[in-house]
């Protein structure tokens, strides 16, 4: 298995063809999705090139504002006489949406991939494999992930988590656990 943090932020697909970024969608309103490419190439974590062999891929992933970054983004709004962002997920929506991207620059987004596909479909027979590959082609993967041997340890990882997740300096959901075997 593998465990990952559920982050609690906004699902974005990036595009590449020949390595270099080209677009990236929301769900938008979940029927119709939303462009947001323009904001997205001001993500620094969101790589606008890499170095890959495959012609075209798709990475899924979360958009993220961080405690700070959220803190920092309301104290600013309170100061100009704006409504604060109820939370953190809530900003990193409003800001990736905004139609202008040094608007989305200042807020300081990250974004933090789970998925790697290949026309449509996953590329390795492995997940942990996949999200490697992400980190290495220069993804800012969540390091928080575990690969889990069996149902005890991924329960064990669940556990902590519970525990812990208030010390992280981003929102969560829980843990999303995924067979690592892709094929099963």
């Amino acid at each position: 298995y593998v465990a990952e943090l559920k982050m609690d932020g906004l699902s974005m697909a990036a595009r590449y063809r020949q390595g270099v970024f080209q677009q990236a969608v929301t769900r938008g309103d979940g029927l119709q999705g939303e462009d947001v490419t323009e904001n997205a190439r001001t993500i620094r974590s969101l790589p606008l090139r890499i170095k890959t062999d495959l012609p075209e891929l798709e990475v899924r992933g979360e958009v993220v504002l961080n405690h700070r970054a959220f803190e920092r983004l309301n104290e600013e709004r309170e100061q100009a006489g704006l409504a604060r962002f109820a939370n953190p997920r809530n900003a990193a929506a409003g800001s990736i949406r905004v139609l202008e991207p040094t608007i989305t620059a200042s807020r300081r987004l990250d974004y933090y991939p789970y998925f790697l596909l290949v026309d449509g479909r996953p590329h390795y027979e492995s997940h942990w494999e996949a999200l490697n590959t992400l980190h290495k082609l220069g993804f800012k993967v969540n390091g928080e992930r575990r690969l889990c041997a069996g149902v005890e340890e991924l329960l064990k990882v669940c556990r902590h988590w519970e525990g812990k997740r208030q010390q992280l300096p981003y929102e969560i959901d829980g843990v999303v656990a995924k067979i690592d075997s892709v094929r099963q």
